[in-house]
């Protein structure tokens, strides 16, 4: 509008010039006529002639000036609508996603903005801007709204949840500035998706909290282990002095099955508290079924009942408990979901010990013939479709928005490095039943069931025994004397090297704890071991963590045993090296 305003007025400017050009020559004739005169002076012939050139010659420069003008303006006008091009480009290519929003309304948004709020096309962007927000934050993005609109200077970022085309919610960045939006009070918002880096913390916020985790049951572990040890050690100590009739033998027996059950859930929680990946080790599925059943019943919705059929005797497995915890959950996770459009919903648990024949297949599984521990996962949701069958199984497969495809193909690879195999069945609308097969490890019998077929042996030899616990060292000694050994302890290291000194060669066996004030059971070891090279020495601790057994076969231990330890495998090992 503007240059065609500015032509408009030189063409007028032209066409007024060149009139009065017109006009010089006429003037003297028209005048002549009015005055009534019979003849014209060759002055005033000239004069017309002049005025004519005269006018002719402003009016050419007009139009050579206005010819001009119409060139740069031309020019600029192509420059303009490069530059207009130029930054569209720019706009519709950008990183970030763009949004005018103006009183709640959104005017514009450009590609990216499209692609965070997961809508394909421009007619699907709503003007409403709160229709995109997560509700709880509302509150949140209003607030910087109006202060954006309240100090217009400078800028202001801030973090929100925005709610997809498919209602699921994800993490944004804004960047708001205040601008004009035709001739009115805007903000303008660069946004970014940062729901991967929102993920990240998350996940390193409970990496976090697990060694948080780790660190505090570490510290417990190791007194309750020491009370533990206590426990167990006066009850076996009972045991021995009381024939199976007696009627306080019964009594002692339960207290010890109670504290051998304590110290098995004590390293149930070390295991599952521990962030890194641990060794294969003999391992009842019970304790962790349990414990991640208790998890699940806080976290599933209140139509999903769970039923537990669990055989605490069903044996042992040679796994990681940390990797069987993670596929658990992973099946029932996958049978929540199934679940989820159910009136009512039913999460059927199982684990028992079964017998697969030579060659036996079931539902697709083949294992070798042998006992195995069986944990099913059943469902009553919607079943899986027979088109996707032959897929579940595959890597990043998954019928879910926010899925990665790797939960049971993880699980299955897990698995299978324990030797186990899954196993699988499912009917449209009927449910889904997943079992995991671990084979049953046997592990090898002691070579001395009892304390007591030990005292009919003749045991002789001088025994070393530190523990900065008094009555875990009374208890020891006391079973040691009554089989016959000759034993000195010791309530620290640097007391124990003290009795080593006065006689090296005295000693046959040195059991020292780990963890104690002063000198540790590592350094008394190592300070031993200098003068006696030849000398068994076992090393025991409350808490795993802090050493492990390659370490201590790679010190000169000769074995390393954990707290609460059984009495009778400590006086097996003393009979081995003595």
């Amino acid at each position: 509008m503007v240059m065609l305003s500015i032509r408009l007025k030189g063409y007028f400017l032209f066409f007024f010039l060149l009139i009065c050009s017109l006009a010089g020559p006429l003037a003297p004739v028209l005048a002549a006529e009015l005055q009534g005169l019979k003849t014209i002076s060759d002055a005033h012939v000239l004069s017309g002639i002049l005025i004519l050139l005269a006018g002719l010659g402003v009016a050419v420069g007009g139009w050579r000036k206005q010819k001009n003008i119409n060139r740069a303006l031309t020019r600029q006008t192509a420059e303009a609508q490069k530059s207009r091009e130029k930054y569209r480009m720019m706009i519709d290519n950008a990183d970030d996603g763009i949004l005018i929003v103006q009183n709640f309304t959104i005017k514009y948004a450009n590609p990216k903005a499209h692609g965070i709020m997961g809508l394909e096309t421009k007619n699907l962007l709503s003007a409403n801007l709160f229709e995109y927000i997560f509700s709880d934050d509302i509150s949140h993005v209003i607030e910087h709204y109006e202060q954006r609109m309240l100090s217009p200077d400078g800028e202001s970022k801030f973090t929100t949840r925005i709610v997809k085309g498919d209602k699921s919610a994800h993490w944004v960045q804004v960047r708001s500035v205040s601008v004009l939006f035709e001739e009115e009070p805007a903000n303008l918002y660069f946004i970014r998706d940062i729901s991967s880096l929102k993920r990240m913390e998350m996940d390193l916020q409970q990496a976090q909290r697990m060694e948080a985790i780790a660190a505090l049951s570490g510290g417990i572990a190791h007194d309750f282990n020491n009370i533990l040890t206590t426990i167990i050690g006066n009850a076996e100590l009972s045991l021995m002095d009381l024939t199976e009739k007696d009627p306080l033998h019964e009594t002692f027996r339960k207290i010890q099955a109670s504290g051998n059950r304590a110290r098995d859930l004590v390293q149930q929680i070390l295991t599952l508290s521990r962030s890194s990946s641990m060794e294969k080790m003999p391992l009842s599925l019970s304790p962790v079924v349990k414990e991640a059943l208790k998890l699940l019943r806080s976290t599933l919705p209140s139509n999903i009942r769970i039923v537990e059929t669990i055989d605490t005797k069903a044996g042992l497995v040679n796994v990681d408990a940390t990797r069987i915890y993670q596929v658990f959950m992973n099946l029932c996770t996958n049978a929540k979901q199934a679940m989820e459009k159910n009136g009512t919903g039913v999460l059927d648990v199982r684990l028992a010990r079964v017998n697969l024949g030579d060659g036996e297949i079931e539902n697709g599984l083949n294992l070798p013939a042998g006992a195995y521990v069986k944990l099913s996962v059943i469902d009553n949701g919607e079943g899986i479709d027979p088109e996707i069958r032959d897929k579940i199984f595959h890597p990043y497969f998954t019928t879910r928005d926010l899925g990665t495809g790797l939960g049971l193909s993880a699980s299955l690879g897990i698995i299978k490095n324990y030797d186990g195999d899954i196993a699988w069945q499912s009917e449209m609308g009927q449910g889904s039943e997943f079992s995991i097969f671990l084979p049953v490890h046997e592990p090898p019998q002691p070579r001395d069931e009892k304390i007591k077929d030990l005292m009919g042996r003749s045991c002789q030899g001088n025994i070393l025994f530190v523990d900065d616990e008094k009555e875990i060292a009374g208890i020891v000694k006391k079973i040691f004397k009554t089989l016959g050994y000759s034993v000195v302890t010791a309530g620290s290291g640097k007391e124990a090297l003290e009795h080593f000194l006065k006689d090296p060669g005295f000693f046959n066996l040195v059991i020292t704890d780990m963890a104690m004030p002063g000198m540790t059971g590592e350094q008394l070891i190592r300070e031993v071991g200098r003068i006696r090279p030849d000398l068994p020495l076992i090393l025991c601790t409350g808490h795993s963590d802090t050493f492990d057994r390659q370490k201590a076969l790679d010190s000169g231990i000769r074995e390393y045993i954990t707290k609460p330890y059984s009495l009778k495998d400590l006086s097996a090992m003393a009979a081995r090296y003595i």
